[in-house]
């Protein structure tokens, strides 16, 4: 690929869009669409190795049981929240504990924090520890909708798009999506106390 349109693409992140760290990579490019990632070449592949490698998805789950030890300690703090930090440690535990590279668990993490930010916007009646909490019917709602986002064959609720450059389209596909959405039910059984809305 030649390096003047990488260049060009640098510029015109920076410029328009204010993306300026990390800089993004071309993965694909055909006549109408650029798909460019943040992430090395392989990472999907490193990802789900690092979430094998880290049992995060055996039962019981790992990261339910942090959350609650988590939120017995901190009773009146948002759930979610809860849940997120306790994942995101979990993680980092888990991964010096079977000898993991730190850059694997951050890999991890990442996913962590997008599956939090999917979850805060379907729980926004932000329920808290120690108190009673069902989801309402709108939240269960939320959660069928933002599912099916993520069914989408365009890539939906993972795809960002960033306009056009120089007459293509420009996306950025999460390559752990997969991997999302199992954390993503997890995280709403933990929170939510109950299983996903089908």
């Amino acid at each position: 690929m030649p390096e003047a349109i990488e260049e060009r693409l640098r510029r015109w992140f920076a410029d328009g869009r204010g993306v300026v760290e990390p800089p993004r990579r071309i993965a694909r490019m055909d006549a109408d669409e650029l798909l460019v990632s943040r992430f090395a070449p392989g990472f999907a592949a490193r990802a789900g190795a690092a979430i094998e490698r880290l049992a995060l998805r055996e039962s019981p789950d790992p990261l339910a049981a942090a959350y609650a030890r988590h939120a017995r300690r901190h009773p009146g703090a948002p759930r979610v929240e809860l849940w997120r930090e306790a994942a995101c440690g979990a993680v980092r535990e888990r991964a010096a504990a079977r000898g993991m590279d730190a850059e694997d668990a951050e890999l991890v993490v990442a996913g962590v924090e997008s599956v939090a930010a999917v979850l805060r916007a379907v729980l926004w009646s932000d329920p808290v520890a120690g108190e009673p909490y069902a989801p309402s019917p709108g939240e269960r709602r939320a959660w069928v909708e933002a599912v099916a986002r993520m069914d989408e064959p365009a890539g939906g609720l993972f795809t960002r798009r960033y306009g056009a450059f120089e007459g293509r389209a420009v996306v950025a596909h999460c390559p752990g999506a997969i991997h999302a959405r199992a954390l993503l039910a997890a995280a709403w059984r933990a929170c939510a106390g109950e299983p996903p809305p089908a």
